[in-house]
């Protein structure tokens, strides 16, 4: 479970059983190493800087490019070496943590870019899966999108889309934006009905062996579509949010049951 709180050790156990997971820059873990940490000399023009202990997306902060000196956001917006040092100080602090830790680690990781047949369906932002598994089952799949409403983030709660993906196709089957069910992306036009999620079979393998890999017998497997490496773990979840049945209308009690966990 301890590995499952905190990304960097989970990260670890992961590239320990072979499974697809992001690149690492630099994990900055104490007041030593952020002492010696000068975001000029580590990092590259695009990167994410997220809390290993960090929960629903708090203290993410991503850099698309470079201005001269500064990063840039997104938006446009520039951010300082200073701004960027600062941001790793209050990860370091634990202002992020999930679980009130009075210190954390800032996990710095390649940005990355969508496989361009997922990121046609969007106007701004990375899409990512979450498949939930119970054991080395997947038992249920959605993707997330990120629209203008949610700030480019793929974040249910904040206005992003959650659609339902059929485990034995990888096709998406139902779509909904809060309580609005929907045929195409709001901002785009794109028709997500119908969708073939790219690499699926990799998709399931990964899944699958992600939970065993850290220890868990039932968790979320939170996945990205890499433009150049494929499907990538970024997250895994031993709490997962639930809003999944809502979204693909089954039931994971249901599901389980299918495996024989209710007999």
């Amino acid at each position: 479970m301890e590995r499952a709180r905190d990304k960097v050790a989970a990260k670890v156990a992961l590239v320990e059983r072979g499974i697809a997971t992001t690149g690492t820059i630099a994990v900055i873990s104490s007041y030593g190493e952020l002492g010696n940490f000068d975001p000029e000399k580590v990092l590259p023009p695009a990167w994410a800087i997220k809390p290993a202990r960090g929960s629903q997306g708090d203290g993410i902060l991503l850099a698309v490019g470079k201005k001269g000196r500064n990063w840039l956001k997104g938006s446009g917006k520039e951010m300082t070496p200073a701004d960027v040092y600062n941001h790793v100080q209050k990860v370091v602090d634990g202002q992020f943590s999930g679980d009130s830790e009075p210190q954390d680690a800032a996990l710095i990781e390649p940005l990355i870019i969508a496989d361009p047949t997922i990121a046609a369906l969007v106007d701004d932002g990375l899409p990512d899966m979450r498949v939930i598994c119970l054991k080395n089952e997947p038992i249920m799949a959605m993707m997330r999108f990120p629209t203008n409403e949610s700030d480019g983030k793929a974040n249910l709660h904040q206005g992003g889309i959650g659609a339902g993906v059929a485990l034995d196709t990888g096709i998406i089957f139902r779509a909904k934006q809060g309580t609005k069910v929907l045929t195409h992306h709001p901002d785009t036009g794109a028709n997500l009905i119908g969708f073939q999620v790219p690499h699926w079979d990799k998709v399931l393998d990964i899944a699958g062996r992600s939970g065993p890999a850290i220890g868990l017998g039932y968790c979320g497997v939170d996945i990205v579509h890499d433009k150049n490496h494929g499907p990538m773990v970024i997250e895994v979840n031993a709490h997962p949010g639930i809003e999944i049945q809502n979204t693909t209308l089954q039931g994971l009690r249901g599901a389980m049951a299918l495996l024989g966990e209710f007999d």
